[in-house]
């Protein structure tokens, strides 16, 4: 999940003299949040200056549309009949179980994918109990992304007569060619790129938020394009009711059903690092609201494995703490683990696989640890002291299912896209991660001559190659591509968005809690980040069960107003204790947020960046109360 990255205090920062302009030591600065914000008073009705700026300068205007933004509502979310293929789909899968045809839900191997299977399966099963619906998620290792050949045949095999594809298929030309050859009725729904043709898979219906919809009458797209494949599920999942039952209000079985779904959308949303705006954030913020009320086993499992409780309950903690065990089964194990604990597992059941995912995430961890040391190491040794411009790299041994993981930290790091390969049998295969403003899809495929085989999307691909020569044309052209697209070398670098400058008397309760209401927060909405300056350090601790954290108390005179105090915590900061006497002047660059403890709510931050600003006088104890 790409929530705004933990860049901690730098030494070029650090060492730096205080300058007048903050954003060469921070990044950018949005240019509609320059200057103090002032008292955070109230002026009249309506959000505190700070959000009011911050609801502007993220492009939503007062009136309705500020008002949908900060109190999303399901009556927001647009119709599904008017997607693409999305009507034909319905009707099909309903004529499909009346005919008594046998139906698999084809899935993929990560968040989005298990989700969007665990979707259509449950409305499957409440419209028609009996019916004979089986899932078939391919393995990550031994299949790979997306629709094959030999499981489709496989399925044909077994008697299936309908395929429904979730969160893949609609680039699988050649496979659906293979699927109306031997029999089988493929219906797909997706929401990833097309082939670079454009050309759309033979099917009785294809589903997908951005095709235009030849059924409006207009030929226009639906109205938001940046659906998940969770979100189209959830979406087909509705459009089935209605088509299953007809016109008029739908029984309350499925109207609680679909509430019940939405959890799952939501996690799917998240997961997959779509935009969390529009309908996306519908679906995210409704369905945080019901996580714990779905009446799924496996769901109840996870959420006590993960330690997750309603309270609090955000967008954060489903992409760091419930998404990565759920895309452990896929990377360590076989996904078709995670989707048994989404659908068909009783308790026990339930609780051994939460284990177990509990256990293959650990195990994860580990295995990252090792993969990203050893990648550090080849970029050192590929691109020396230059900045790259561009990175790929490969090696036979690592893990397939981590390396797209490891993609994200180097982005993060080097502030480029990076593409990495492993060896997979007889083939390499591989994961892409970018940064924004470059779209990974088109620069593969500016480099697909070199490629034999590549898909995805503006942030993440999948990629293959016959051998090293291969991945080694592959680099080139890839640098060389990449290279056209970034900025100066100079200004390479992922910057840090300040939304505002202010003060910490600014960061009041009401006008934080104020601030909770743009959430929830991910991409295209991150969490607001805020500027404070020539702050006084006031005292520091360390805490956590290793004392590796460090909470920095700082105090500011703001005019003639009142002195303000603020608590800001620093993850993984404590080894930087020493250089923040008493008495330091600091600018730091937080997000804001709450803090409950024994029902008693207050203002805590979370450190982001940091700059000493000066020193404290020498001699200055460490730890003095405030």
């Amino acid at each position: 999940m790409q929530f705004p990255a933990k860049r901690w205090i730098r030494p070029q920062i650090v060492e730096r003299a205080v300058e007048s302009a903050t954003q060469r030591a921070f990044g950018k600065v949005a240019d509609t949040a320059t200057g103090s914000a002032g008292s955070g008073m109230r002026l009249g009705i309506g959000p505190s200056p700070i959000v009011d700026r911050l609801l502007t300068a993220r492009g939503v205007p007062a009136g309705a549309a500020r008002d949908a933004f900060c109190r999303p509502q399901l009556a927001h979310l647009q119709h599904p009949r008017e997607m693409h293929g999305m009507v034909e789909a319905a009707q099909a899968i309903c004529e499909a179980i009346k005919a008594g045809r046998r139906i698999a839900i084809y899935g993929d191997y990560d968040v989005d994918g298990i989700m969007s299977t665990a979707i259509v399966w449950h409305m499957l099963r409440v419209l028609a109990p009996k019916a004979t619906v089986r899932t078939y998620i391919p393995h990550r290792i031994e299949e790979g992304y997306g629709l094959n050949a030999d499981a489709l045949r496989t399925l044909r095999a077994e008697g299936i007569d309908v395929v429904i594809t979730v969160d893949c298929g609609v680039a699988a030309i050649e496979e659906a060619k293979l699927a109306a050859e031997i029999g089988l009725e493929l219906i797909i729904t997706d929401h990833h790129e097309l082939s670079p043709s454009g050309e759309v898979p033979e099917a009785r219906a294809a589903v997908h938020p951005r095709l235009k919809n030849q059924g409006t009458g207009d030929g226009v797209a639906q109205r938001f394009g940046d659906l998940c494949g969770a979100g189209v599920a959830w979406k087909l999942a509705w459009m089935l009711a209605e088509t299953w039952c007809g016109p008029g209000k739908l029984p309350d079985v499925l109207r609680e059903r679909l509430k019940s779904l939405l959890p799952l959308a939501s996690i799917g949303t998240i997961a997959d690092v779509v935009p969390l705006r529009d309908e996306n954030r519908v679906i995210v913020s409704r369905g945080l609201t019901e996580v714990f009320n779905t009446g799924i086993v496996g769901l109840d499992a996870l959420l006590a494995s993960a330690r997750l409780e309603q309270r609090g309950m955000d967008a954060e903690k489903i992409a760091f703490r419930l998404a990565p065990r759920i895309n452990a089964c896929g990377r360590m194990g076989h996904a078709e683990d995670a989707v048994e604990l989404f659908t068909t597992a009783g308790p026990k059941r339930a609780d051994e696989i939460a284990g177990m995912l509990q256990t293959l995430n650990d195990k994860r961890r580990e295995e990252e640890q090792e993969i990203f040391k050893s990648a550090l190491a080849q970029v050192a040794e590929r691109y020396g002291t230059a900045k790259p411009r561009g990175i790929v790299l490969h090696h036979d041994e690592w893990n397939l299912g981590i390396v797209g993981i490891v993609c994200s930290k180097l982005v993060d790091i080097h502030a480029c896209p990076v593409v990495i390969f492993t060896r997979n049998k007889d083939i390499y295969k591989g994961s892409g991660r970018s940064v924004p403003g470059i779209e990974l899809h088109k620069v593969l495929a500016a480099c697909s001559a070199h490629l034999a085989g590549f898909g995805g999307h503006a942030m993440a691909a999948g990629v293959k190659a016959t051998d090293p020569a291969q991945i080694e044309a592959f680099a080139a052209a890839f640098e060389r591509e990449v290279d056209q697209l970034l900025p100066p070398a100079d200004e390479q670098k992922v910057p840090i968005e300040i939304d505002c400058v202010c003060s910490v008397g600014d960061l009041d309760l009401p006008t934080v809690q104020e601030i909770q209401t743009l959430a929830p927060f991910g991409r295209d909405n991150r969490k607001p980040l805020f500027l404070l300056e020539d702050v006084e350090v006031t005292q520091v601790r360390m805490f956590g069960k290793t004392a590796t954290n460090l909470e920095i108390t700082v105090r500011q005179q703001s005019g003639r107003g009142p002195v303000g105090f603020l608590r800001a915590q620093w993850w993984d900061g404590a080894k930087h204790a020493g250089l923040f006497a008493r008495g330091t002047r600091v600018d730091l660059v937080v997000e804001a947020g709450l803090d409950s403890f024994r029902n008693l709510t207050e203002t805590q931050a979370r450190v982001v960046d940091i700059r000493i600003a000066q020193p404290a006088v020498v001699g200055a104890a460490v730890g003095a109360g405030a």
